[in-house]
């Protein structure tokens, strides 16, 4: 069992990843397929379990997988959950990035990836489980990962900002809104709201009042 100081010394909930293009692991073999498997087995038993009762034989049975093969690719579960937050956060930009590859507006691409992204943490069990049973763990893992977080959402929502009315007009910086836009995201995953499309209004009346407030500083 996980002690409760280690938790705090976790890994990251969203940190930068790096996917070998090659080598034993790479996509599209068995043993990346394997590896994947567990990753999976890995989610569930966090979404059951939570983090500071998580064991590797949770995993495995999970999994489906055998303890032996578990530990041929994990040597412990500290190596294994820096694997699967890797994965995570990989899966979470990539979905954003193909969320926005449709969308040809500049302001349209601001509210897409905020409803995208909201309705990611609050849909994934994972996150919602590890925020009941591992509050300490997702306090410190927010602070730590905060900029991180920040600067993924001013790569993709940077162009966006650039050319929206209250940046144009001098009202705040791209960096300023890109900071409060990440307060809002995480804000939403600690206090989720009861109904998606009250958060999905709300998203479009922020959308409205970031153009509104910019056109009016103009006039």
């Amino acid at each position: 069992m996980l002690k409760q100081g280690r938790a705090a010394a976790g890994p990251r909930l969203v940190s930068r990843w790096a996917y070998d293009e090659g080598g034993p692991f790479a996509r599209g073999t068995i043993r990346e397929a394997t590896r994947e498997r567990i990753l999976d087995g890995a989610m569930k038993a966090v979404s059951s379990h939570g983090l500071c009762n998580l064991e590797m034989t949770d995993v495995s049975a999970s999994a489906g997988v055998s303890r032996g093969t578990l530990y041929r690719y994990f040597s412990n579960r500290d190596e294994l959950l820096h694997s699967l937050t890797i994965r995570e956060a990989h899966n979470f930009w990539t979905r954003c990035v193909e969320a926005l590859e449709d969308c040809e507006r500049d302001e349209e691409r601001l509210k897409l990836l905020m409803l995208h992204a909201t309705r990611y943490v609050k849909e994934h069990a994972a996150l919602q489980r590890l925020l009941e049973t591992d509050p300490a763990f997702v306090l410190s893992s927010l602070r730590q990962s905060y900029p991180s977080v920040r600067d993924e959402l001013g790569r993709l929502l940077g162009p966006a900002l650039a050319s929206s009315q209250p940046v144009k007009t001098g009202v705040v910086s791209v960096d300023q809104l890109v900071d409060w836009l990440t307060r809002i995201l995480v804000t939403t995953y600690l206090f989720p709201p009861e109904d998606n499309t009250a958060m999905e209004n709300a998203m479009e009346s922020m959308h409205g009042l970031l153009q509104e407030s910019g056109a009016n500083s103009g006039s």
